[in-house]
């Protein structure tokens, strides 16, 4: 009689976590850097940018896990605790850079 061996998944949240870790990074480097400059400028916009594209991969990759997870409960199929905990921190740094860091919202010209 064969039998399933359960899947190592864990990887999947932690990529998932440190890739919105790493946004949140980014997004400091361009704070602490500014736009003084035109080096400075550049610098900003870069991490800017791979804020945005570590986060966006973040949440892909992170929300597609939760859907697994949500699947595999509604077949009554094994979850483990970790995962559950490293899904739900992944999704909640993801939800604090965003709030952090909207994408709108805080332009130059608000109030102006």
């Amino acid at each position: 009689m064969e039998q399933r061996q359960p899947h190592a998944t864990a990887p999947v949240p932690v990529f998932a976590l440190a890739l919105a870790a790493g946004a949140a990074v980014c997004f400091g480097v361009g704070d602490a850097v500014g736009f003084h400059s035109q080096a400075a400028e550049e610098v900003f916009v870069a991490s800017w940018l791979m804020g945005w594209v570590l986060l966006a991969w973040s949440a892909i990759v992170g929300g597609g896990y939760a859907v697994l997870l949500a699947r595999r409960v509604l077949s009554r199929r094994a979850v483990s605790g970790a995962e559950v905990v490293l899904v739900a921190a992944s999704l909640a740094l993801i939800a604090m850079v965003l709030a952090t860091y909207p994408l709108w919202g805080t332009g130059s010209a608000a109030g102006g």
